[in-house]
């Protein structure tokens, strides 16, 4: 009797370690491979277009990444990009305003959701870097002299986006968003690739 109660717990707790060793294999398996293959019958080419418009001090820039989606895998492929900007305010004859920065732009993207409603995901991956903005004054002899400085480097603008493939491929799909005292617009257009083979 006392050997089979052990037999028993051991085939019991043997049933459980595979159980959870084929959820841990399934669960790796989703994250490792999460793009979606055959959902199209093209492959993709076209742009990434950010614009970033400011109006105290005044700027608007914009810059575009290529796109490239690949139809038997689905894998989506973004190029990185720099994007500067810089203005400068007269607010009155004795006091001004300049900001100056730039992004680094490095996004990562997926297709998701199913193939009838395909939509692509974007994460812009943007790091602020040297965004300063500083209020001068003049003082008594006529010079600029800076009374105060404000760090906008620590600042994360709205950058999960969400694009639907129909759309960039019809007139292109556009999403507006917001950052530290601007406007953010991306657009993605998108176009069937000429077949190579």
């Amino acid at each position: 009797m006392k050997l089979k109660t052990v037999q028993n717990k051991f085939s019991g707790m043997y049933l459980i370690i595979i159980a959870c060793l084929f959820l841990i294999s399934c669960d790796k398996k989703d994250q490792e491979d999460p793009t979606p293959e055959n959902w199209l019958d093209v492959s993709y080419t076209g742009s990434l277009t950010v614009r970033y418009t400011n109006v105290y001090p005044a700027w608007d820039v914009s810059t575009t990444m290529n796109v490239d989606i690949d139809k038997v895998t689905g894998l989506v492929t973004i190029s990185n990009a720099t994007l500067s900007y810089s203005g400068e305010t007269l607010v009155s004859a004795d006091s001004k305003i300049e900001r100056s920065g730039s992004w680094s732009i490095n996004p990562t993207s997926q297709l998701r959701d199913n193939a009838d409603n395909p939509n692509i995901y974007v994460d812009a991956g943007i790091v602020i870097q040297n965004d300063v903005q500083k209020i001068y004054a003049k003082d008594n002899s006529g010079n600029w002299v800076m009374v105060n400085s404000t760090d906008f480097s620590g600042e994360t603008p709205e950058s999960e986006l969400s694009f639907n493939l129909n759309d960039a491929t019809i007139s292109g799909s556009t999403i507006t968003a917001t950052g530290a005292g601007g406007s953010i617009v991306w657009t993605m257009i998108l176009s069937p690739a000429l077949d190579k083979t």
